[in-house]
């Protein structure tokens, strides 16, 4: 299959090295766009990656266009992008390989991507396993993300939609942030990296309100769909949306985000410290889709 423009996000784990070689591999790619965030740019490995992704783009004749971009300056963040997708062609056949990016620039990427295609198409590569150790510490105050922060009516309650993940303590400070009457925790299903336990140490006050909702992320359309019937559901509330699971779990809230007509409000809890050895392993059995935008 040929790509125009294959987007990855320069990573320190296993699977991003591994995961690219199988890309360039299957598609014919003609020019690759690579992100790096120059406050993480001291991890491990990531200087030996990008030298090696490098390399083997320049063996297969594999234009790379560079994006330098700061996790800690979002507002820097979004004029970047907005400006390199201002002046550079990238084609009509894109990929996104979704699995190093941040929630919060996929969401960006893909608002500046609909001015331009249609449709994306996306891949991901699940690590071989988690670090059973701390993923992320020292959260940041909650933030929704620009263009995308909803139609809230004043007289109307407020429902917190949350896509879980292995970070229990990120998903209490978006509670305890935005303090909605509703919360709906929409749990991955499945056993995979020890899911029934490290997905349910949840810590939530027995005076709110909530429901638990059990939902497959790696299946980007069918969890959309899933997400859509309690939006509907939830029509008379205020919604706001976090996706803390899986990456993709990041595609289908954006999709419902277009589906609602920008009502729905996308938000996102930033980090300071990402563990080194967040992930480790690689999963071969990669999940691809396409994306209407």
């Amino acid at each position: 299959m040929k790509i125009d423009t294959l987007i990855t996000v320069l990573g320190w784990e296993d699977r991003f090295l591994k995961g690219t070689a199988i890309i360039l591999k299957k598609y014919d790619i003609a020019s690759m766009i690579l992100i790096s965030f120059t406050d993480y740019l001291s991890m491990n490995n990531m200087k030996e990656n990008k030298s090696k992704i490098e390399k083997k783009a320049t063996e297969l004749n594999i234009e790379i266009k560079y994006i330098k971009l700061t996790y800690a300056d979002s507002v820097n963040n979004w004029k970047t992008l907005g400006a390199f997708f201002e002046k550079n062609e990238i084609g009509n056949d894109i990929l996104i390989n979704t699995t190093t990016f941040p929630r919060e620039t996929i969401w960006t990427l893909l608002f500046f991507l609909k001015s331009s295609v249609n449709k994306v198409n996306y891949i991901y590569f699940k690590p071989g396993k988690y670090s059973d150790d701390w993923l992320t510490k020292n959260h940041k105050n909650p933030r929704l993300l620009f263009k995308h922060s909803g139609i809230f009516n004043l007289d109307q309650k407020l429902v917190l939609f949350i896509i879980t993940g292995y970070d229990p303590n990120r998903m209490n400070s978006i509670i305890e942030y935005y303090e909605p009457d509703k919360i709906i925790i929409f749990n991955q299903n499945g056993k995979q990296f020890n899911n029934k336990i490290r997905n349910n140490i949840v810590n939530i006050d027995n005076s709110l309100d909530f429901e638990k909702v059990e939902i497959n992320n790696y299946d980007v359309e069918i969890a959309t769909m899933e997400i859509r019937n309690k939006i509907i559901e939830y029509s008379d509330y205020n919604i706001i949306i976090a996706s803390q699971g899986p990456k993709l779990s990041a595609l289908s809230t954006y999709k419902n985000f277009l589906m609602s007509d920008s009502r729905i409000a996308l938000a996102y809890v930033p980090v300071r410290d990402f563990n080194s050895e967040y992930s480790s392993g690689f999963n071969p059995n990669y999940i691809k889709g396409i994306l209407e935008l």
